[in-house]
């Protein structure tokens, strides 16, 4: 069994195909595929979904 980093989560997700595939290429090209290189690019995703939301009221 692989031991994983206290801080990480495995989650699954269905996205658009398409979507998915324009990511993957751009996500591939930045970072090269370097280890973990979708992980890095999702979480920077979410991120920066976070950042443009914070101050948003969803209630």
């Amino acid at each position: 069994m692989v031991s994983k980093a206290s801080d990480e989560k495995r989650v699954t997700i269905v996205i658009n195909e398409d979507l998915d595939y324009k990511f993957r290429k751009m996500a591939s090209q930045k970072f090269r595929f370097e280890p973990k290189w979708y992980s890095k690019a999702i979480e920077e995703a979410v991120n920066l979904w976070i950042e443009e939301n914070i101050d948003e009221d969803f209630e």
